[in-house]
């Protein structure tokens, strides 16, 4: 039972990162359509607003992603993924009903903000797994993103466009229902001061009662971890430190000066992350489509090559 409530748990953030594949590749569906003269739109698209289609995404990311670590702080992990999951329902929603030109730009513009979930789902599986499955959980989630892509190829090529619409539309409203159900990550509630409710958390996740000898080492290691002086030390040297200060108040940068692990895995993730974005796959992905669009005779399989083979890094650091 403790491995089937996280699993599950994991399954509900694969599946807003799927939808949010499916979002990512919506316009490569669709590009052609706009732009011919049967467009379902009010106009055809021109060139300039086909080229804004498949980048106002990237430029509202840009917004969006540097605000994800105050949002987290602030609201939490849960009510963060809430937040974007509910900003995607306003964004389908805008697809659905409108018909005209400047609304689709901006519903497009919109899913770009909805990026940030894709920094926050991660760090709220890693903070809700236990270690042994915590690495499979964390990547798998991520792989949903994939899926995602491939989903919408497939509906965009055997749907019509307001019944993809409307499924689409279905799924973001069947995932904020979805991820109402589950509980905030222990790691902030003991962060924000609230032992009780992260033990309730703990309980949950694991599939246990708050009293359980599971649940009391659970919450001690996460008092060593929001600890930057306990960071490198032993639980023997943490009993003979009786005059440390629990949970002391430091910045950020305090804490990262202070922890040994910390630093080493911002080093890693900054590497592996700056090797991401240059694979540019999402502006090859929309590219592709472009070029299939003007010339006829480009290959299908050249368009969906990218959703197949599309490589990521997904990495659990456990630095001790």
């Amino acid at each position: 039972m403790t491995i089937l409530f996280q699993t599950i748990s994991t399954g509900i953030a694969g599946y807003l990162c799927m939808i949010m594949g499916i979002m990512f590749t919506w316009p490569s569906s669709t590009v052609r359509l706009f732009s011919s003269t049967n467009t379902t739109l009010n106009r055809p698209m021109t060139e300039t607003e086909v080229a804004l289609l498949g980048s106002l995404p990237s430029i509202s990311a840009l917004i969006s992603i540097p605000c994800v670590s105050y949002i987290i702080e602030t609201i939490g992990k849960k009510y963060c993924c809430m937040m974007f999951s509910v900003l995607q329902v306003i964004n389908w929603v805008i697809i659905t009903v409108s018909y005209n030109v400047e609304a689709i730009l901006t519903a497009i513009f919109l899913s770009g903000l909805c990026n940030g979930i894709l920094m926050v789902l991660p760090i709220y599986v890693s903070e809700i797994c236990q270690d042994s499955i915590r690495g499979r959980m964390t990547s798998g989630a991520m792989v949903f993103c994939k899926i995602g892509m491939l989903v919408s190829y497939l509906m965009g090529g055997y749907l019509k466009y307001d019944v993809m619409n409307y499924v689409c539309l279905s799924m973001t409203v069947l995932g904020v229902v979805l991820i109402s159900f589950l509980k905030e990550s222990p790691m902030h509630l003991m962060r924000k001061g609230h032992e009780n409710e992260a033990a309730q958390a703990i309980a949950f996740y694991r599939g246990t009662s708050t009293n359980s000898k599971l649940v009391k080492e659970e919450l001690q290691v996460l008092r060593r971890v929001l600890n930057p002086d306990l960071g490198d030390t032993t639980p023997e040297e943490e009993k003979l430190r009786s005059d440390l200060k629990e949970n002391s108040k430091v910045s950020w940068w305090q804490f990262l000066k202070k922890s040994r692990s910390t630093r080493k895995a911002l080093i890693v993730i900054l590497l592996l992350n700056t090797t991401v974005i240059f694979q540019a796959v999402n502006d090859l992905r929309f590219h592709l489509y472009w070029y299939k669009l003007r010339d006829p005779g480009y290959p299908n399989s050249a368009a969906l090559g990218p959703a197949l083979g599309d490589s990521n890094f997904h990495v659990h650091i456990q630095l001790d």
